[in-house]
Formats: C-alpha cells, structure tokens, sequence
C-alpha cells in the first residue's frame, strides 16, 4: 500500500453526493466559503499529525496520508462537515469519528502499523529529545582515603 493524496472522490465512500451537496450548499448560502478542501486538509494534517507523533514512523511528502488510514480520515471528515455548517453530526457517524480518533491514537502510540512512504518528507516530525549522560566521578572514598 502506499500513501494517498485524500480528494473529494474519496469522501463520496462515505457521504452521499446529495448530503455533500447540501454541506457545501448551507456553507456558500451562508457566505462562507467551501467548506470541503479546507476541511479535508485539516484531517489530513491532524493525521500526519498523529503519524508523526511515534518518533519510528516516517512521514511522506506533503499532502499525503498512509492508504490505510483513509477510513479513519473521512470518518473524521464526516463528523467535521456538518459541524462546520451549524449541523449536529448523527450519532453513527460521532462513533464513528471517535473510533477514527482511538485508531490514530494507537498510531502515535506505535501500536498499529503503517506502511513507510516510498518517498520520504523532509519535515520534522517532532523535537529531538535531549539527551544528558552523567558525568563519571573520578574521586570516591577509596581514593580520598588517607588525604
């Protein structure tokens, strides 16, 4: 598997074209702007985000998500949609959405498994932790003994 680029396409596997519709529709009617690709980037980044939190995994280029955490992503999507129009998201789909969270929980944590990328980021996926190594004592009292 390899990692993906999340388009619109892939948000119909979950919302139909008419619930689609009517969200962009209620954002545009209110004079905002389209809601969907601003909304598909933030998931997108929250998880790289998530990836990027286990100091093993490798992030690949910009835009782009593992394959297999696609589910996840338009399950988040599909809880953020309508909230960003004034809609309360239905009962399957929050649980759904708090299943998407758990999974990339288990993500950062290293305990569900991700392909690498076969194009590496260059981005720092989090801060180098700083290393202190004590210093070894070179008087104790066996050398003092008797000064």
């Amino acid at each position: 598997m390899a990692w993906i680029i999340p388009t619109e396409n892939d948000l119909l596997t979950t919302l139909s074209e008419t619930e689609l519709a009517t969200y962009r529709a209620a954002a545009l009617a209110g004079g905002q702007a389209d809601p969907v690709a601003p909304t598909l980037a933030q998931v997108v980044d929250l998880v790289r985000g998530y990836v990027g939190a286990y100091r093993s995994n490798t992030l690949g280029d910009a835009g782009t998500i593992p394959q297999k955490l696609l589910a996840p992503l338009i399950d988040l999507v599909a809880v953020r949609l309508p909230q960003r129009v004034g809609v309360p998201p239905k009962d399957v789909r929050k649980a759904a959405g708090d299943q998407a969270v758990r999974l990339l929980e288990q993500v950062a944590a290293g305990v569900f498994n991700i392909e690498e990328p076969d194009e590496a980021s260059t981005e720092i996926t989090s801060a180098p932790k700083p290393t202190i190594a004590a210093h070894r004592a070179r008087f104790n009292w066996r050398r003092e003994e008797g000064v």
